[in-house]
Order: structure tokens, then sequence, then C-alpha cells
């Protein structure tokens, strides 16, 4: 693999490589290595599991404001 895209997990710290079938968040099958490249931020599911329970708070109001900002959005594009 490519030493380019190679990542560190945001959580431990251990080098992984995001276009590989071993990064998190999981990805379907047939997913664009651009994709896994945007969004991989784990080396496993398990350091993706401590982060968030660690972050807990932080990740469920990220979550409450993006849907909230969907909500409105929709409800916008329904009145206009």
């Amino acid at each position: 693999m490519s030493r380019t895209t190679a990542r560190y997990c945001v959580n431990c710290g251990k080098k992984y490589y995001p276009k590989s079938n071993y990064s998190y968040p999981d990805f379907n099958w047939g997913t664009s290595d651009e994709d896994k490249l945007a969004y991989a931020r784990f080396h496993s599911l398990g350091c993706q599991s401590v982060w968030l329970n660690n972050n807990k708070e932080a990740f469920a109001h990220l979550v409450d404001n993006i849907s909230h900002n969907v909500i409105q959005d929709n409800s916008n594009i329904e009145k206009g």
C-alpha cells in the first residue's frame, strides 16, 4: 500500500490505511477509495467505539445540530 494514504487513528494514534478493509467507520462494498480517504478516522471498530464513548456528549450535540439543520432545510424547501 502506498505510504501517502497512511493515516493515524484519532483514538490511539496507530498507523492504518483507509483504503484497506480495516478502517472505520466501515464502508459498503464498492465504496470508492476517495470516500474512504475522506471519512475513515479509526484503525479498528474498538477504537471507534472507545472514541465515541469518550466523546458521547459532543457526538450527541453534533448529531442533534445536524438533524435540526436538515429538518430546517427540508421545511424551507417545502415552503419555497
